[in-house]
């Protein structure tokens, strides 16, 4: 929606989005039709939107994990209306998703490493800090309870 993606698909095509491309066709028509036909191939460079998402849910009290994905080597840019203060829900669809990353590299191999990064984070719930709350230690202890085998419970 909101153009985020323009320079990936700038460095994808080699200088040019449909952005430029629909503003030159109206404003300047001969930068329009020089314009190639078709998309480079392959691509420039590869790159990627990574919508986040939470597996917790809770009272934010700190993002570490943005200013981790900040520092990846192929960090463009990061959306999310999520900061201390706020709540997260587990996200279960696109509306609930906790934010946009931004990815782009000459390197596909730094791309991948890259997102793995980001997904390992979101499993590890490491993407935020939250609030301690005896809903969640229910949940942990829940969760504890049906994992464990028979051969663990002694019946006395």
């Amino acid at each position: 929606g909101d153009g985020n993606w323009r320079p990936l698909a700038r460095a994808l095509t080699g200088g040019y989005s449909q952005v430029e491309a629909c503003v030159d066709a109206y404003l300047d028509k001969k930068s329009f039709h020089s314009l190639p036909k078709i998309p480079p191939s392959p691509a420039r460079a590869f790159g990627q939107e990574v919508l986040l998402v939470s597996y917790a849910e809770g009272d934010v009290i700190g993002t570490p994990g943005y200013d981790d994905i900040k520092e990846l080597e192929s960090f463009v840019y990061l959306e999310t209306g999520v900061s201390a203060g706020c709540r997260v829900e587990r996200t279960v669809d696109l509306v609930t998703s906790v934010g946009s990353v931004i990815l782009l590299h000459e390197d596909e191999e730094v791309l991948r490493r890259d997102v793995a990064k980001i997904r390992a984070m979101e499993r590890e719930n490491a993407l935020f800090e939250l609030k301690q709350s005896s809903r969640m230690m229910n949940s942990v202890s829940r969760m504890h309870i049906n994992n464990l085998s028979l051969s663990e419970v002694r019946l006395e």
